[in-house]
This record gives C-alpha cells, structure tokens and sequence, in this order.
C-alpha cells in the first residue's frame, strides 16, 4: 500500500529522500552488509575504507555521528560535514522506507 498523495502534490524534487530512493526492492540501510556500506561510503565521500577498517555494518552506518567520525580519522572538518549530510539523506530514507512498510501492514 503506497501512502496517499496530497491534492496538488508534485514528484519528489531532486536531492529529496522520495527522490533517492531507486525502482524495485531495496533492503534497508540498516540491513547492509559490510560491503553494502563501503560501496555506498565510496560513492558518498570516499570513506570506503572505514567500513572495511571499522566493520561498519549498515545498523552502525545509520548511528554514526561527527564525534564517531573525527575518532575514525575522517578529516577535516568540511569532509565529516558533508558525509553527515550524506547521512542524514540516507537516515531519511531509511525512515521513509520504514514509515512505508508500517502503512503496508
């Protein structure tokens, strides 16, 4: 079951979470393998190696923070910020898809 659109209401826009989200299944980020997480680290700042290094799964991934970064050695400032903002579209996602499943039951 998809949840209803509004009156008026327009395909996702570009950037938006709806937006990101590809055709067909996809599992849950918080279901990702180690390599599941370092392909989408390599395509979203090119930290691939932190999976690798840090036995990220896809349930660490979604609870990383700036803090947890920094101690990982990601460095600078500007590149924590921007693989945060990564993140943060890849938790809204996540939330998305789980709001989705809910509404299906």
């Amino acid at each position: 079951m998809e949840l209803p659109a509004e009156d008026g209401a327009q395909a996702p826009q570009e950037g938006s979470p709806e937006a990101e989200v590809p055709e067909g299944p996809q599992r849950p980020a918080g279901q990702w393998s180690g390599a599941e997480v370092g392909s989408w680290l390599a395509a979203h700042g090119g930290a691939a190696e932190l999976a690798r290094e840090h036995a990220l799964t896809g349930r660490a991934l979604l609870l990383l923070t700036e803090g947890s970064l920094r101690r990982m050695g990601v460095a600078p400032r500007s590149r924590r910020r921007e693989l945060l903002r990564e993140l943060l579209r890849l938790r809204l996602r996540h939330e998305v898809q789980e709001l989705r499943s809910i509404a299906a039951e």
